[in-house]
């Protein structure tokens, strides 16, 4: 059953749920969609009410509105990253308060829901990743032997390079260069080492607040896995 605590345990935002029930069943007929509550009271009046009947599209699948989703997104976009921390907390039980400020930027832009932390950065979080598909860690079809030197070579460096976006930025290129690929091919693995997945926020930011020790041990971790061969394109 889809109720108001639906949309509340899964981190809609109040002004986000206000705005939406307001346009369903009224318009301020100018087109505007995302609206404050004072603009809300602003704009209102009764000939603005829709003589139709209200339509709150969602499944047994779905629980939420498409208007919704985007309305609550636009929204998280607009937090000041303080307060966004704070409210994403309770959905990332037992994490360290910092860690989840220094995540904050890095997911802002990319969900819908505040729920939505744990599929889009659940890593930063984890003692110890999932396990994933090691296949991905792969950045062309079967070619082990690539995947190995990227992962090798970017242990090398970034076991000597300052965690900041820039020093990461250019180490990363420069190894990239050297093993004469391209730059692409050089971060999906370290991206699916790090964070068990390839989507995720960008790479370099990632790295920076993960931190030095955590990165390394991922990275042996995933070079293990590919030495012991357990990965799909090679058993095809």
């Amino acid at each position: 059953m889809v109720s108001v605590t639906t949309y509340r345990d899964a981190g809609f935002l109040a002004q986000a749920y206000i705005n939406f029930l307001c346009l369903l069943g009224w318009s301020p007929k100018d087109d505007r969609e995302k609206m404050s509550r004072d603009e809300l009271i602003a704009a209102f009046s009764f000939e603005g009410i829709n003589r139709d009947n209200a339509v709150v599209n969602f499944s047994d699948t779905d629980p939420f509105d498409a208007k919704a989703l985007w309305l609550n997104a636009e929204y998280i976009r607009e937090m000041n990253l303080d307060d966004l921390a704070a409210r994403l907390l309770p959905f990332v039980p037992g994490a360290d308060p910092v860690m989840v400020r220094k995540v904050a930027p890095l997911v802002r832009e990319r969900i819908k829901l505040l729920s939505d932390i744990g599929s889009v950065a659940g890593f930063f979080f984890a003692d110890k990743l999932p396990p994933y598909d090691p296949a991905e860690l792969i950045p062309q079809k079967g070619d082990r032997d690539m995947a190995l030197r990227v992962l090798n070579q970017a242990h090398t460096t970034l076991a000597k390079t300052a965690f900041t976006h820039d020093a990461l930025d250019s180490a990363l290129r420069a190894d990239a260069a050297s093993l004469q690929i391209k730059p692409g091919q050089m971060f999906q693995p370290i991206r699916v080492a790090v964070c068990g997945q390839k989507a995720a926020p960008p790479l370099f930011e990632t790295l920076e607040v993960i931190g030095q020790t955590v990165t390394l041990t991922r990275i042996d971790h995933a070079i293990d896995l590919i030495r012991q061969g357990d990965h799909g394109s090679d058993k095809e």
